[in-house]
């Protein structure tokens, strides 16, 4: 990862990790191939309801050639963010861990407007209307031509996440399963990174698959 400027100062918290965003690395590339995305030079990232943010290093790659001169991953958990910002810092660029509510990111004075905002492991069918505020305010933070990625641990809960974009007029540009997603042996149909989207802002147009 020194490549692009970022050290990652902590190893992984639990086994596994490192496989599963190796894997979450590879995916990446095949979808932004398949959606046709296209970075300025330098660019913004936000990942939200980013928990420990692992995948901080694997995204920051993805996105090459661009330069990611601000990253910022937010979550309401205290120790997650915590763990974040111990892990990695970026050389040539700011890079911030913030605890806050998701639902307010549109509103939070000093940010910019982001080309890429990540939501792993999106959690809409737990408490949709949370959700509901969440993607508004995401979407009011992303620069109009941004991109809004999320991944999904279930094939029900990735679909629900895509009725609400399609409700909103945001246009996918491509969705896939992923075939080498690992299986939670406590949680039937789950896997890691099971599903993967990607979304732009403007008409809805026919999703790439």
């Amino acid at each position: 990862m020194n490549k692009v400027g970022l050290i990652q100062r902590l190893p992984f918290s639990f086994p596994g990790i490192d496989g599963d965003i190796q894997r979450l690395g590879e995916l990446l590339g095949r979808l932004f191939s398949a959606a046709g995305v296209s970075f300025p030079s330098r660019i913004s990232i936000l990942n939200l309801a980013c928990g420990r943010a692992d995948e901080t290093g694997v995204l920051i790659d993805t996105v090459k050639p661009a330069e990611t001169t601000f990253y910022l991953g937010m979550d309401l958990r205290a120790d997650a963010i915590d763990e974040a910002a111990r892990r990695w810092d970026l050389l040539h660029g700011e890079i911030e861990f913030r605890e806050g509510n998701a639902a307010m990111v549109g509103r939070m004075k000093g940010l910019p407007k982001f080309d890429l905002i990540f939501i792993r492991h999106q959690n809409y069918w737990h408490e949709p209307m949370v959700w509901e505020g969440i993607l508004d305010e995401a979407l009011s933070a992303l620069e109009p031509d941004g991109y809004l990625m999320c991944t999904s641990y279930f094939d029900l809960e990735h679909e629900l996440f895509l009725a609400s974009m399609r409700e909103r007029g945001v246009r996918q540009l491509a969705n896939m399963r992923h075939p080498e997603s690992r299986d939670l042996a406590d949680a039937e149909g789950k896997s890691v990174d099971r599903w993967a989207a990607v979304f732009s802002r403007g008409e809805a147009g026919k999703p790439v698959t």
